[in-house]
């Protein structure tokens, strides 16, 4: 008896590209479209054989990961290894004599270690995200009583901000 098409996706080769569409970022619409399924064939597949959600999951849980980390990288800065050629120059003595023989030049290749520093983008998105209380762009309306009437002059307490007091 032939197989279904839901039988065929099952197996481990179907499992495994339902995976990867989904780790590479794919939404539920393209990969059924892959699939040559109807939308709506698909979500109740996902809803009824646990394997095709889970496979589905996995690639995306995956492909989350991943952007956390870089996103954590870019955000606290991190070293890189970067291959470079430099010229060398190459003098070879007599023993004998000690008088120079010959001089030439030749190229090496190094890894020359830089840093790349945060960026300040990436750490703002991140902590918008992670401490959205504390970090938040949109500052409270300030009420009249919170201004000194005499100077006109709003006092932000530092020591709210930070974890610890602020030693000067």
């Amino acid at each position: 008896m032939p197989k279904t098409k839901y039988e065929l996706w099952r197996e481990r080769y179907g499992l495994e590209y339902l995976r990867s569409l989904a780790e590479s970022g794919e939404g539920d619409e393209e990969i059924a479209a892959r699939c040559g399924l109807e939308l709506s064939v698909f979500r109740m597949w996902k809803k009824k054989h646990p394997e095709f959600a889970e496979a589905i999951s996995f690639g995306r849980s995956e492909s989350d990961y991943a952007v956390i980390k870089a996103l954590h990288k870019k955000a606290t800065g991190f070293n890189v290894g970067l291959k470079k050629t430099y010229k060398l120059k190459r003098v070879e003595f007599d023993p004998d004599t000690g008088k120079k023989v010959r001089e030439y030049e030749e190229l090496a290749t190094g890894i020359d270690e830089t840093y790349v520093p945060a960026d300040l983008n990436a750490e703002k998105f991140w902590l918008k995200n992670r401490q959205s209380e504390r970090w938040s762009e949109h500052m409270e309306k300030v009420s009249a009583d919170e201004v000194d009437e005499e100077t006109g002059i709003l006092e932000i307490p530092v020591a709210d901000l930070l974890d610890e007091p602020l030693e000067i």
